[in-house]
């Protein structure tokens, strides 16, 4: 998961290295049920959502989906972030069962108290007018988004929710389904449905971000094959400190107690914001909200094994961790969630992060792990080490003809413009902070110059 103020478009890896309803069957949505024994119930408060959690669960056992579709990445995202939002869950249902979960909430942008724009996004999405404390991201929160479809229903699941979507173009502007994998089927199955079907519906598909991953081979000694010489040299180097008897060793420990968390955490978020400041950027965590929504989830996930925070720590004797990664394991893929390493630290010259991350993909190699993915982010040791770069699509769903897109399309432009300018002005407030105007303004243009140098070199 990359810091959500820079997102970039990734170099190249070479330069690195049924059921299906008719559409006239679909009458009236309150007939739906008894046509085809399928309905759609709409949640759209807090307790309905936890009524579903064991459906959900349930569901999302059973189908091809990323930790971030769980319905504990959901409701804790959705209990930091949709602060006076309203919830807009679609569940269809088929013979009474959970066939699928549009996980949507209802985002509208107000200029002098009045509403100009209304869509539906998926949760986990960013907020264009956020309440409570400051929100300022101008990138999705989850790095994957998508529904949650039982498999063999994907048919008949997006022909109810376009169904549902038609039924909705009076009221929403746009419905906004961002960060979609390429692997989702929502392009495979829905586009075509809009294409070739009487609704009243036109759709728009955009690049989004970008996540490197390795798709890893089965043995330690075919990764380092597909590796060039240089890479692979420096695979073997760091993997070897993760041993014992290299001088320059490293030993790694993981969080052994839930009540280590807290510790942890407080380092990691530092260690994170030191790097990302040091490159003239704000970081994630000078947000508290992330803070808060990185510790409650850290806790769901680690109840549920989802989750593992890996420690260097020098050989030297007495000495304490000086990097950290945060990993999440899903359905036979780990992500690789967050970094920190402390920049102060002597010891840094010898790569523990490099230590930390080899040693890991070495373990999940040894565990059949097929796909290590590391997220979004453009980092250049993400695109040496990726074997492919997923690109994430943003697909909109538009409701009202060509004149309606003017609005919505301006109101997106300005609220872009509104955010830029409210990272800025917080990054502007951290370097200020405790010191004179000459003082400030002196740092502010360093912290400038390193932003536009880490821009240009990578």
């Amino acid at each position: 998961m990359i810091d959500q103020h820079e997102i970039k478009e990734p170099h190249s890896i070479q330069a690195f290295r049924s059921d299906l309803p008719e559409q006239s069957q679909l009458g009236d949505k309150g007939n739906r049920s008894e046509e085809r024994h399928t309905e759609i119930k709409i949640i759209t408060h807090t307790d309905e959502l936890e009524a579903l959690e064991q459906d959900w669960n349930g569901l999302a056992s059973e189908s091809d989906i990323h930790i971030f579709q769980t319905y504990e990445w959901n409701r804790i995202w959705w209990q930091h972030f949709g602060t006076n939002k309203k919830l807009h869950i679609v569940a269809v249902y088929t013979e009474n069962k959970l066939a699928g979960i549009a996980p949507l909430f209802e985002d509208d942008v107000h200029l002098f108290g009045r509403k100009v724009y209304s869509c539906l996004r998926f949760l986990g999405s960013y907020v264009s007018q956020p309440e409570g404390e400051p929100l300022i991201g101008n990138i999705s929160y989850s790095d994957y988004l998508d529904c949650i479809i039982q498999p063999g229903y994907e048919q008949l699941f997006y022909r109810y929710i376009l169904q549902h979507f038609e039924e909705l173009k009076s009221e929403y502007d746009e419905i906004i389904l961002d960060e979609v994998s390429e692997e989702s089927v929502m392009s495979s199955i829905m586009i075509p449905l809009i294409e070739g079907s009487n609704f009243e519906l036109s759709y728009k598909i955009e690049p989004a971000s970008s996540s490197p991953v390795i798709e890893l081979d089965s043995t330690w000694k075919a990764y380092l094959n597909s590796l060039n010489v240089k890479d692979r040299y420096n695979a073997r180097r760091y993997f070897k400190r993760s041993k014992k008897g290299n001088a320059k060793a490293f030993k790694i420990e993981k969080i052994k107690h839930p009540g280590e968390l807290p510790g942890v955490l407080t380092d990691l978020i530092q260690m994170h914001q030191q790097q990302w400041n040091s490159r003239g950027f704000a970081g994630t965590f000078s947000e508290k909200r992330m803070c808060d929504f990185l510790m409650e989830i850290s806790k769901s996930f680690y109840e549920h094994g989802w989750i593992e925070f890996n420690m260097a720590i020098p050989a030297e004797a007495g000495a304490k961790y000086v990097a950290i990664d945060a990993f999440l394991t899903y359905k036979n893929r780990v992500y690789l969630m967050h970094r920190g390493m402390d920049e102060d630290s002597l010891y840094r010259k010898q790569g523990p992060g490099n230590v930390l991350l080899f040693a890991r993909l070495n373990e999940a190699i040894h565990d059949g792990v097929k796909v290590f993915d590391m997220l979004r982010g453009s980092e250049e040791f993400k695109i040496r080490m990726a074997t492919k770069i997923n690109q994430n699509k943003k697909i909109i769903v538009y409701t009202g003809n060509k004149a309606e897109r003017l609005l919505p399309a301006l109101v997106n432009k300005y609220m872009w413009s509104i955010r830029q300018a409210r990272i800025e002005k917080m990054q502007v407030m951290q370097v200020f902070k405790g010191k004179s105007f000459f003082k400030g303004i002196t740092e502010y243009t360093q912290f400038l110059h390193r932003r536009i140098k880490h821009k240009f070199y990578h």
